[in-house]
């Protein structure tokens, strides 16, 4: 790090970052290309007369529902980025407007599927009211706040830690995807997931490059990388969504233990595979601390008392509370 002074570093344009390293990082990723080849309405790639003929089971929408909702809490994530010192990285701030501009159109694609089953389908998921969500929704509405002092005090290393959210986000994104087309068994709908799944893996890939090439050449960016993955995350259920609707989404995509098995090992792998981020396990870490808070919510019956073992090559957790049998 060079000793030059607070003035001189602040006119070289990089106050906190080394001034050895360039301004902006640039990786492979280019952002330009994507923003021009922005993913707009899918719906005239839906066949919806396909629903009339074989409509999906309750559960199944149930499901969809749930990932619409996902979809929808794109501004509240970019909330908490747009107030952080993230925001000053031009190119990943000129990603994330076309990120949510395109989580838009996927959030009313599956709108079209529910309205397809009758005006009752798509209906807004009621919130839970717990305690659990109180506090988050308390926790959430002060961070901005919060976020916007301490992070512009950390500098750039914060940023690798917000793209390695979206990485994890993104890869079990992807994952629950081929889950849920395995098990609904409906060919439109799975014309729609894997066209999703399209989207989400360039999502993934910008994500991924960011974040490996700043905790390459950061200590504390690897750091701040791996504290955004395990504290206060859960890559699939965004703030403001119910705890027991991403439980009961989690035990219709994996009811079993080998469905669990796979379920973490897709959406976790991509992290595991670099040096920076393995041994994260968000989407592993986050149902565990969700069947720990399961405990202590109401109507909630616990687990087996037994524990399946962890396994090296597709980590295991506590099973998901079941309330019956699968869906």
């Amino acid at each position: 790090m060079s000793q030059q002074s607070y003035l001189a570093r602040h006119r070289q344009g990089r106050l906190y970052g080394p001034v050895e390293q360039p301004i902006v990082l640039r990786s492979g990723f280019d952002v330009k290309d994507f923003t021009y080849r922005a993913q707009g309405s899918l719906r005239p790639e839906l066949d919806l007369a396909a629903f009339d003929r074989a409509p999906l089971g309750p559960a199944v929408l149930e499901d969809l529902r749930y990932l619409r909702d996902m979809e929808r809490s794109t501004m509240g994530q970019v909330r908490s980025v747009v107030v952080s010192y993230t925001n000053k990285e031009s190119r990943v701030a000129a990603f994330l407007t076309t990120w949510a501009y395109e989580r838009h159109w996927i959030a009313d694609a599956y709108q079209a599927v529910l309205d397809a089953h009758g005006p009752h389908a798509g209906a807004p998921q009621p919130p839970e009211h717990s305690w659990v969500e109180r506090v988050e929704t308390a926790l959430d509405n002060i961070s901005p706040m919060v976020d916007s002092v301490w992070t512009n005090f950390s500098g750039e290393a914060v940023v690798a830690g917000q793209t390695a959210r979206g990485w994890s986000q993104e890869a079990s994104t992807r994952a629950a995807l081929r889950m849920l087309e395995r098990r609904a068994g409906h060919p439109e709908l799975s014309s729609l997931l894997r066209r999703v799944a399209e989207v989400k893996a360039t999502h993934e890939r910008f994500f991924a490059e960011e974040t490996t090439a700043r905790i390459r050449t950061d200590p504390r960016a690897e750091r701040f990388a791996r504290t955004y993955l395990t504290f206060a995350f859960h890559p699939l259920r965004p703030v403001g969504l119910s705890h027991a609707h991403a439980r009961r989404f989690l035990r219709d995509l994996a009811p079993t233990v080998a469905q669990r098995r796979e379920l973490f090992a897709l959406a976790d792998e991509p992290l595991q595979a670099t040096p920076g981020t393995a041994g994260s396990e968000p989407l592993r870490r986050a149902v565990e601390r969700e069947w720990r808070l399961s405990r202590y919510a109401p109507h909630q019956t616990l687990p087996p008392a037994s524990r399946s073992a962890r396994v090296a090559t597709a980590p295991t957790a506590h099973p998901f509370p079941s309330t019956g049998g699968s869906r």
